[in-house]
This record gives structure tokens, sequence and C-alpha cells, in this order.
């Protein structure tokens, strides 16, 4: 009989993908950090410390001199005149602490910008490294496949080329399978350089280059509280706060104290004068102007803390979302090792049937075809395995975008 011959040639148990793993993070989130778009949060980070220098000003003192002379006065004298006042204009009451306070927010903000740049590359590039990773287990298990086809297409050649009986249909049908499977092939390694390109323009690195490896936060290190989202929310509150501390400060009049000095020349002699001035503003138009300001304020303040409750939200679904992937993982692992057994035992009943020469309880079907039936089934079942794997894995990765500010702020300096 060559029947079992080349069905055990087309037939081989796959063992299943080892379950998605979180890996140590430093390396991707090193990679990460180094990318353009982070170095130019990073840059933003420094340029928000430098204005804090800047913030709480006081205006210089202003100088003025004046010269005058008086000619034939109606004592018919001339008379010389000139004057020299210094002014100091003084800040609103409050602006000077308002404006400290808005400069802190911002450089809060555009650490949180940073967290937020990495976080986002990190999880993009994850989900890239995801795809990739698993596009290369389905080339790997269709190459395993196309081995074992063609194992059993060089057997039914040698079996035709020396006149032993052999079908001719079986081996085109062999043959068609295998093209097939070279397709699949080529579009799945396709799919795998598409995500490392993808991943590789993320953070800017040259195709020489290597990828970091995939890594992923684990759930229990993930606190919704202390997310890259809400650490951007709360400075914005805490901007909205600055905000409205200006807009009460803008309400107050802006004043100015100055010193006057002043001589006159005549014949009788000099005289000096001293004098202390001190200026003013009506805030008649200003107050106006506070009051909308500070509504302004109240409602970005509003919108930033609705912006902080929705990002915690967000990060409690991405978590139930990991862990029902890996829930239906864990069933799709359990059902395909049942299955596998169900398909173990009918190629042995296959095998059983041939070598007792049952091959007309077949139904008249090949039983070349039959095998390849059965490990088309077997080589399906894998996939859903990996595809369970991958949506692990990219469940994993967009949790790099609600792990805790701190952690990445780590990398900032």
């Amino acid at each position: 009989m060559f029947r079992p011959a080349i069905t055990w040639a087309l037939f081989a148990a796959c063992g299943g993908l080892a379950p998605a793993q979180p890996e140590p993070a430093v390396p991707l989130l090193t990679e990460v950090a180094r990318a353009p778009a982070a170095e130019a949060a990073r840059r933003r980070i420094d340029s928000a410390r430098v204005r804090v220098e800047a913030s709480g000003r006081l205006a210089d003192p202003e100088v003025e001199a004046m010269g005058s002379r008086i000619n034939a006065d109606a004592m018919g004298e001339n008379r010389d005149m000139w004057e020299v006042s210094l002014r100091q204009p003084l800040p609103r009451r409050g602006e000077r602490a308002a404006d400290r306070e808005r400069a802190a927010a911002g450089v809060t903000m555009a650490e949180a910008d940073f967290a937020m740049t990495v976080a986002d590359l990190a999880a993009d590039v994850a989900m890239a490294l995801a795809e990739a990773d698993g596009a290369d287990e389905k080339a790997r298990l269709l190459e395993q496949q196309i081995g074992r086809l063609a194992a059993a297409l060089q057997s039914l050649d040698t079996r035709l080329a020396s006149g032993l009986p052999a079908r001719v249909a079986d081996r085109l049908t062999v043959q068609s399978r295998l093209a097939s499977l070279q397709l699949a092939v080529a579009e799945v390694r396709r799919t795998a350089e598409n995500a490392r390109a993808e991943a590789r323009s993320r953070i800017g690195l040259d195709p020489a280059n290597g990828l970091p490896a995939f890594s992923a936060p684990a759930v229990i290190d993930i606190r919704p509280a202390e997310t890259s989202s809400v650490a951007l929310a709360s400075a914005r509150v805490a901007e909205a706060n600055a905000m409205g501390r200006m807009a009460r400060a803008s309400a107050n009049p802006m004043t100015a104290v100055g010193l006057r000095f002043e001589r006159e020349r005549s014949s009788m002699g000099n005289q000096d004068t001293v004098g202390l001035a001190v200026s003013s503003e009506i805030p008649w138009r200003t107050r106006r102007y506070a009051r909308a300001e500070s509504r302004a304020a109240e409602l970005a303040r509003t919108a930033a803390q609705s912006d902080a409750d929705a990002a915690r939200h967000r990060t409690t679904g991405v978590i139930s979302r990991v862990e029902r992937a890996e829930r239906v993982a864990a069933t799709a692992r359990r059902l395909a090792a049942d299955t596998q057994a169900r398909l173990d035992a009918e190629h042995d009943s296959l095998n059983r049937a041939i070598s007792a020469g049952a091959a007309a309880g077949m139904g008249g079907d090949s039983a070349v075809l039959h095998a390849i039936d059965i490990l088309d089934k077997s080589t399906e079942l894998q996939m859903q395995i990996i595809e369970a794997e991958i949506a692990v894995r990219v469940a994993r990765a967009e949790l790099w975008r609600h792990v805790p500010a701190v952690r990445i702020l780590r990398l900032a300096h």
C-alpha cells in the first residue's frame, strides 16, 4: 500500500504558540524615547522651563528728562528750566504670582505631552511588532505545511515514475494547494515587512537598524489615575486655575510711583522742586473683560476635569479588553487541544482503513485528498491560535498609552 506513506508525509502535529507574555519594557521605551517626535517633546519641556525664569516679571523703571527756556518774561529776564523724573510701573495685585503659576503649569503640560508622545509611539510600535511577529508565525506555519505537501508530491512523483498505482488527480491537487500556500506565505511576509517598516518610521530608524523586541506593560502596573492623559488633564486644570487668577488680577488697577526733580534758573538764583507722583488706572472696562476671562477659565477647568474622567474610563476599558483577549486566547488554546486530538484520531482511523484495504468506505474519495483536508483543518486551527495570540499582544500594546506618566518622564532627561 502506498497511501499510508503519503498520508504520513502529509500530516504532522502542529504545536500551539506560547501565550504572549510581557517582556522587559526598557529596550522598547529607550528606543522610542530617542525618536524625533520624542526629542521634539523633550525640547518643549526645556522651552517651558526657560519660560518659568521669565514669569512674574517686573516692568523696568522709566526715566524722563525735559529742558525749556523762557525768553523775556514779564520781568524782562530770561529763565532756563529743566526737570528729570523717574517712574516705576507696579504690577497688578496678584499678577506676578498668577503668571508664575501659569508658567509652572506650562512645564507640567510639556512633561505630560512628552509622556503622551512616548506612550503613543510605544503603543504604535508595539502593535506593529505584534503584527509582524504574528505574520512571521503564520509564515512559519504555512512553510511547514508546504514542506509536508512537497514531501507528499515527491512521493507521488516517485510512484508515478516507477509505474506504481497512483492518481494523477492527486498530484494536481497537491500542486494547486502548494501554489496557493506559496502565495499565502508571500502575503504574510509582506504584512510582516510592512508592519516593521511602519515601526521604523514611527521611531525614525533606518532600514539597516534593528528593531527592539516586542514588549508590553503588565495589567497590574496600570493605574487609571496616573496615566499620561490624566496628567495632561491635571496640567490643564492647573493652567485654568492660573488663568483664573490672572483674570482676577487683571481687574485690579495698574499703578505707578514716580519721583520728579525740577530746577529753574533765573537772575535771582536757582529754584528747585522735588515731587512724588502716584498714578492709577480707572478700571472701568478691564473689570468687565476680567469677568469674561474668569468665566472662560472656569469653563476650561471644567473641560479639563471632564477630560481626566474620560481618560480614566478609557484606561479601564483597555484593561477590560486585555482581560477579554486573554480569556479568548485561553479558550482557543483549550479548544484547539481538543480539536487537535480529534484530528489525530481521524488521521489514525484513515490510515487504519487504508492499511486494512477499506478504501471503499471512504465514499470513493482519495485518501490523499482526505489527508490534505485533515492537514488544512490542523493548520487552520493553529492559525486561529496565532490570531488569538496576536489579539492579546495588540491589546497589551495598547496599555502603553496608559502607563503611569512618572515612569515615562524618567526618560525625559
